[in-house]
């Protein structure tokens, strides 16, 4: 779709009778339509008024841990470019060359330059034109009033916090900090950050594609509603309160006992070894979990041994690309003793994602049929009242645009 055709499909993606509706009460409010899911103007707001207006955390920073490293993203149409650079600060790019718009970096590397394969125009790090071959003739690299520091890459505001690296595309948002302090005062106190390192690579990354919108994904993840109806091995958690962050998250929290969190969140093996439990929770004998959607798509699952993120990055109205990382206390992110945790930990999400995919799935796929008919969703007032502010979140960030 070029630009032209996106100019023409600006139209009010929700009126006012949606929004009057999705505003009541959670116990009588009326979920977002059908379109909202499928349709590629719906779709083209959110890539312009959510995914480019705000911070949108698009990967991570120990996937570059070393200066040269390189890694492409993809985020709702935009190609960027993850760069660590020789001081060990990370700068993102869009991923475009300036001579005639080819993609430049296709594949996680390390470089010394960044060169596009097309006619090898070649930029440093930080993102300066350092050579055009050829460009006046052969063997001629150099041309009369080409100015290579009117050339650079173009730079994407980006931040980072914890190990998300976030990005500003359109660059108006408020700072970083600003946007992520109430989830800083929601999660520190409790989880140390400090205490945790990236799980090996075998066993702490998760990426998949899903054929489904990518609030679906959110949504699917966002409540405890479904978990014994779809995950067997899950029971309705007793302790449940939602987690509202006005526009910055939604979530939802819970405490158990050391014992139930240890069956919970798979932390113990068959062997009697358990991983490490944040000091706090040893010390309190009170487990806490804590998961927040930052807006619009980074999950941040606060357990009481485990952290994880995963970004949910639209690739069009109806694919979504999910990848994760997880984090462990101390030598359990990497000690040959804590290995089998690590796996099982890894197998216990993926079959999770692969139970949710089936009802994901079927929701997308009545996306349609239920606008067609224009049919509704409701809400659980106990379960999704976060879900709830979620969807109010994405009609607030879209009507504030008109």
């Amino acid at each position: 779709m070029n630009a032209h055709d996106r100019s023409t499909l600006e139209v009010d993606p929700l009126s006012a009778h949606d929004i009057e509706r999705l505003d009541r009460s959670t116990n009588l409010a009326e979920g977002l339509p059908g379109r909202a899911y499928y349709d590629p103007s719906f779709y083209e707001a959110e890539r312009k008024h959510i995914f480019a207006a705000g911070w949108v955390g698009v990967g991570f920073a120990s996937d570059i841990p070393n200066p040269g490293d390189v890694v492409p993203v993809s985020v709702a149409g935009y190609e960027l470019i993850l760069v660590r650079l020789k001081d060990g600060s990370i700068k993102c790019y869009h991923n475009i060359c300036r001579h005639r718009g080819m993609k430049l970096v296709k594949d996680k590397g390390n470089v010394r330059t960044i060169r596009c394969s097309y006619h090898c125009w070649t930029y440093g790090l930080e993102g300066n034109l350092l050579a055009t071959p050829a460009i006046a003739g052969v063997n001629q690299n150099n041309a009369e009033d080409f100015d290579l520091a009117e050339l650079s890459l173009i730079e994407v505001r980006s931040g980072q916090y914890f190990d998300i690296i976030f990005a500003n595309i359109d660059g108006k948002a408020v700072e970083l900090e600003t946007f992520l302090k109430p989830v800083r005062e929601r999660v520190e106190g409790t989880f140390d950050f400090s205490l945790l390192k990236p799980a090996d690579p075998a066993t702490g990354r998760g990426s998949r594609d899903f054929a489904v919108n990518w609030k679906i994904v959110l949504e699917g993840g966002i409540e405890d509603y479904h978990l014994p109806f779809v995950h067997k091995a899950f029971d309705h958690s007793k302790d449940y309160t939602s987690e509202i962050g006005g526009e910055v998250y939604s979530g939802f929290s819970s405490r158990r006992s050391l014992a139930e969190a240890q069956k919970r969140y798979a932390t113990k093996a068959s062997d009697g070894n358990a991983l490490p439990f944040f000091p706090v929770m040893e010390e309190t004998g009170v487990a806490h979990a804590v998961i927040l959607f930052i807006f619009p798509a980074t999950i941040l699952t606060c357990t009481p041994s485990y952290v994880s993120v995963s970004l949910q990055l639209p690739r069009g109205p109806t694919l979504t690309h999910y990848t994760s990382r997880t984090y462990f206390i101390g030598d359990a992110a990497t000690a040959p003793e804590f290995k089998k945790l690590r796996d099982e930990n890894t197998i216990y999400w993926k079959q999770v994602l692969d139970e949710d995919d089936g009802p994901w799935t079927q929701v997308q796929a009545m996306a349609p049929i239920r606008e067609e008919l224009n049919l509704p969703s409701r809400f659980s007032p106990h379960w999704e009242v976060a879900l709830h502010n979620f969807q109010k979140t994405v009609a607030a960030k879209l009507n504030s645009a008109q």
